[in-house]
């Protein structure tokens, strides 16, 4: 075949176009030297894809390689490091050691119940709470006989004074009552409610009695009027003194068994 004939061999010219490149005939763009190297090879015979230019080749290569680059840099960033790795393969099934630690030290700092009291412990100390009763019952009688007496406006007010304070201190000995854990006590739990109940009426007869001293302030000896307040104030220690009843029927043997006091309700 002809290298002018129309279907000769090409090849690729990058002076082409203006230095744009471009294919041309081999015989149409060669050297001038017959003895030079022969023309570069064109496509094929029935290979309609032209071969790419040697610039687009070295761009090509160029970026794949930048791309690679960069792929490499971010996994170097985003690898975790050793400790990382260590931390996030091999956890323990108790969790990790921080945490184990911090829970150990959480529940040995937590405050441990109290132990509870033994049951002659815990009946010392009902037994302590009534030793304070039986000295308020005495001041409580005094003062009653004082308003009845009417000595004077002065004796009179003074006991009314004393009757207002005994009821406090009853109040007082409800509440101490209340804080005693009596579980170790045979029937414990219901001789302490039923003394509770006693000298809750107990207070209520105090105040009642003292309202009364109020009621006769200016009265004469021999002559003091016993106003709804004073029937108020006998009501109440009748109940008391049956709560009392109910709570030495339960107290008696416990107070045996722990070699206590026997006392009566006139002590109480």
């Amino acid at each position: 075949m002809s290298g002018n004939h129309s279907t000769g061999p090409m090849r690729w010219d990058e002076d082409a176009r203006g230095g744009a490149g471009g294919w041309v005939r081999a015989s149409d763009a060669g050297t001038g030297d017959p003895d030079g190297p022969g023309p570069e090879p064109g496509p094929g015979p029935g290979d309609g894809r032209p071969a790419l230019p040697r610039k687009h080749l070295l761009l090509m290569v160029g970026g794949g390689l930048v791309v690679a680059a960069v792929i490499l840099a971010a996994a170097h960033v985003l690898r975790p490091s050793p400790s990382e790795a260590g931390q996030a393969a091999g956890p323990s099934s108790s969790g990790s050691p921080s945490r184990a630690l911090s829970g150990a030290t959480a529940s040995e700092s937590e405050p441990s119940d109290p132990p509870t009291a033994s049951g002659e412990e815990q009946a010392t100390a009902v037994d302590a709470l009534l030793e304070r009763s039986e000295s308020d019952r005495q001041q409580v009688i005094d003062a009653v006989n004082a308003v009845e007496a009417c000595v004077s406006n002065d004796s009179v007010d003074t006991a009314g004074q004393a009757l207002d304070d005994a009821a406090v201190r009853r109040e007082s000995l409800i509440t101490d009552l209340a804080a005693l854990d009596v579980d170790g006590l045979p029937s414990g739990p219901l001789a302490t409610d039923s003394l509770r109940t006693g000298w809750q009426h107990s207070a209520d007869a105090d105040r009642a009695f003292a309202e009364w001293a109020d009621d006769v302030r200016g009265c004469s000896p021999g002559a003091v009027p016993h106003t709804s307040s004073y029937e108020r104030g006998v009501r109440s220690s009748e109940l008391a003194t049956g709560a009392k009843e109910e709570f030495l029927t339960l107290w008696k043997p416990i107070a045996a068994d722990h070699g206590l006091t026997d006392r009566d309700t006139a002590e109480l």
